[in-house]
């Protein structure tokens, strides 16, 4: 028996609500207004005669029609006041069924002004902030060509006059060549990693889900990675031994530009030893540990986990939890001048989202770093 019901019970009449601490009101089934106690009449600012006058709907939005739907979901809901609208009131309503003969319905009623109109300038400072990044991101996308035109200039014509275009360089003349070339392809890699970044922050990067052959896509990244840790004389291995099938529906250039960032990640970071990329099919428990929500009436492989694992240097501990977030470190990676390669984890880490998949990274001094990510392979409904 709720406390309302207990209260109710008590004594016919209904002076014995009056001790309760919040503002209460019963009504009848029907909705018409049966009692308040002195709370309820001094939160609304009304007297017993104008309150009986009255409906529910003339009190706070919803009016009988939400009342109803909470005496039988037992939740509560946040309503705005219709009275004295000049002080802007909202209050929280619960409300519980009792039945005495006549079916009735009990209703609390609690002041919740000043946490509400809190609530309601943090969420409006949200929103704010979020459509002032989606428009920075918008503006940083679309004059994406002119930033990166003038520094393909700078690095192609550089690369040219060492190249001999233009006649012999001397040794000095080729010394600050090599600098320029070097620094316009930095500085390259950085615009690039910002603008996409921003396109991903903003929506507008182009992507397009179909079937393709992930088989080939792995053959093809192999071929192309291969003969750069020969040159380090690295192992490369791709596991697909536990794939359980050739055709992912997803979307193949993001899935592609996601990978490459992982193995060149792995390259750039391992002098010796080995860069290793394996492919399962997460089972059912494993991916709700993930935080997926898994649909019983999809295939057992309509999920993909891939795994790109290297025996280089090892992510500190204490930046694991923010290794996808560019801006969380960038301090460490200016210092690196590697403010590029920050950007490029940040980048990543929308691409997997992109793909409605979830990404994680785990380290260990004494085997290197794994970077895991797990993808839908089959069209999801929503």
């Amino acid at each position: 028996m709720g406390i309302f019901s207990w209260l109710f019970g008590k004594k016919k009449d209904k002076s014995v609500l009056g001790y309760y601490p919040d503002a209460v009101l019963v009504v009848s089934a029907s909705g018409e207004i049966l009692y308040a106690n002195q709370n309820l009449l001094d939160l609304f600012k009304l007297s017993s005669e104008e309150l009986f006058n009255m409906e529910l709907f003339d009190l706070f939005d919803g009016g009988y029609n939400l009342i109803s739907n909470l005496s039988h979901s037992k939740d509560s809901a946040i309503v705005r006041s219709k009275q004295n609208l000049q002080d802007d009131l909202y209050f929280e309503i619960r409300a519980s069924e009792y039945n005495d003969g006549e079916e009735k319905i009990i209703i609390s009623v609690r002041d919740v002004s000043n946490s509400q109109k809190m609530l309601n300038k943090l969420m409006f400072e949200h929103e704010y902030l979020n459509k002032l990044t989606k428009n920075k991101n918008t503006f940083l996308s679309k004059i994406s060509g002119e930033l990166t035109s003038p520094v393909h200039s700078i690095n192609g014509f550089s690369q040219a006059i060492l190249e001999g275009l233009g006649g012999d360089v001397n040794e000095k003349q080729e010394k600050y060549l090599k600098i320029i070339n070097k620094n316009s392809t930095q500085l390259l890699e950085l615009i690039n990693s910002v603008v996409e970044y921003s396109k991903l922050e903003s929506g507008l990067y182009e992507y397009e889900f179909k079937n393709f052959d992930f088989v080939n896509l792995m053959t093809e990244l192999f071929n192309k990675y291969k003969p750069l840790t020969d040159d380090k004389k690295i192992i490369l291995n791709f596991n697909l031994n536990s794939l359980g099938k050739r055709s992912f529906y997803s979307d193949e250039h993001v899935l592609e530009k996601a990978l490459e960032i992982l193995l060149q990640n792995a390259l750039d970071k391992t002098d010796s030893g080995a860069i290793q990329l394996s492919v399962s099919h997460p089972d059912a428990e494993y991916l709700e540990i993930a935080g997926f929500k898994v649909n019983p009436n999809l295939s057992d492989k309509a999920y993909v986990m891939i795994k790109v694992s290297y025996t280089g240097a090892c992510i500190p501990e204490g930046e694991l939890g923010t290794i996808f977030d560019p801006y969380a470190n960038i301090d460490k990676y200016i210092a690196k001048k590697a403010v590029a390669k920050c950007m490029e984890m940040g980048v990543l880490y929308n691409l997997i989202r992109l793909l409605r998949g979830k990404i994680w990274a785990e380290s260990d001094e004494t085997q290197g770093c794994v970077f895991s990510f797990i993808i839908p392979t089959e069209k999801l409904s929503i």
